[in-house]
């Protein structure tokens, strides 16, 4: 792992990085921890995501996408009841700012449903083929990265491999949203450091991120200090960010940092985020290994809760009041 410097975020390389090389593993894993502990974020060089299927996924998904009529993108719809698992924009408080979604867009089947209903009839088979190739090739590069992360924070904390024990937050009920985002560049003439937020300070609500950027930078992580960054990832790497639900699970032992979006100069800023949810009836719960007098963690932090009865208060009167919204919301 490269040591974080200046503004910039731990770097760990996952070349080769595999259970059947078993020191390579741990050694990346014993990284993954420590950046998690105290940056609650990282970032990762995955080679399986090559330069050419993330400049196909920019080229030939979202930018396109994009393009489309709003009434199109508007289809981009899970019902009433899932209101931020589709289509976003036209929000107060966030101008020039849109974003679609895909539950589980890391499989095939859900890739090809999103394109069928945005695209038709404005676009031909040979477009969405495009985009569906684009789209699956990157999500599920971006899951299975996910998942190695997911399985080294499980045996990091528990000694044990993800699917194997994973009280509270069971691999069988995980799922996984994929979100495509655009965040329009400011005013023409905007000098780069004359930046416009366009998504506000927050927290993730999930479990874990990971983040896909173009080539304009964008993401601002706040530090334990309180001050604001402007993160500068390698053109070939991912950025993996601990949410919410991880940092219950984990007693707190996992940081969930404060990030936003902003945006300078004059082009148009574009993200793929893939994001790994509780599901299921299965309550966010530290596990009793994880409830002990180490590390400064002498009692449970957090109280048993429902994930979606927490994203409804993060989004409630209630809610938007509170910077720490899971303290605000379960905290002991």
């Amino acid at each position: 792992m490269a040591a974080a410097a200046g503004d910039q975020l731990p770097r760990i390389d996952f070349s080769g990085v595999a259970p059947s090389a078993p020191e390579r593993w741990a050694a990346a894993r014993a990284h993954v921890m420590a950046a998690l502990r105290t940056y609650g974020c990282f970032e990762a060089q995955y080679p399986a995501l090559t330069p050419e299927l993330r400049a196909g996924l920019f080229g030939r998904a979202v930018r396109p996408v994009f393009a489309l009529p709003a009434d199109a993108k508007r289809r981009n719809s899970y019902g009433p009841g899932k209101p931020f698992h589709g289509y976003l924009g036209e929000l107060p408080g966030l101008p020039a700012y849109e974003s679609l979604a895909i539950v589980d867009g890391h499989k095939p089947g859900p890739v090809q449903a999103f394109a069928d209903l945005v695209f038709f009839p404005d676009s031909g088979a040979n477009h969405t083929a495009a985009f569906c190739e684009s789209v699956h090739g990157v999500a599920s590069r971006m899951a299975e990265l996910e998942g190695v992360v997911r399985r080294m924070v499980m045996e990091g904390l528990l000694g044990v491999a993800a699917g194997e024990q994973e009280e509270g937050l069971p691999s069988s009920s995980m799922w996984h949203l994929f979100r495509m985002s655009e965040y329009g560049a400011p005013v023409a003439g905007a000098g780069e450091k004359e930046r416009e937020v366009r998504y506000g300070s927050h927290q993730d609500t999930n479990s874990l991120s990971v983040i896909c950027q173009d080539e304009v930078d964008g993401l601002e992580m706040q530090t334990r200090d309180g001050d604001w960054v402007l993160v500068h990832p390698e053109p070939e790497s991912l950025v993996v960010m601990a949410g919410n639900a991880l940092r219950a699970w984990s007693n707190g032992r996992v940081y969930a940092p404060f990030h936003r979006v902003s945006v300078g100069g004059e082009e148009t800023r574009y993200s793929a985020m893939l994001f790994s949810v509780p599901g299921g009836e299965s309550m966010v719960r530290a596990p009793e290994e994880l409830v002990d007098e180490e590390d400064g963690h002498p009692r449970r932090r957090f109280r048993d809760y429902d994930y979606d009865e927490f994203v409804r208060f993060c989004v409630s009167e209630e809610g938007v009041r509170h910077q720490d919204k899971l303290k605000a919301f379960c905290g002991l």
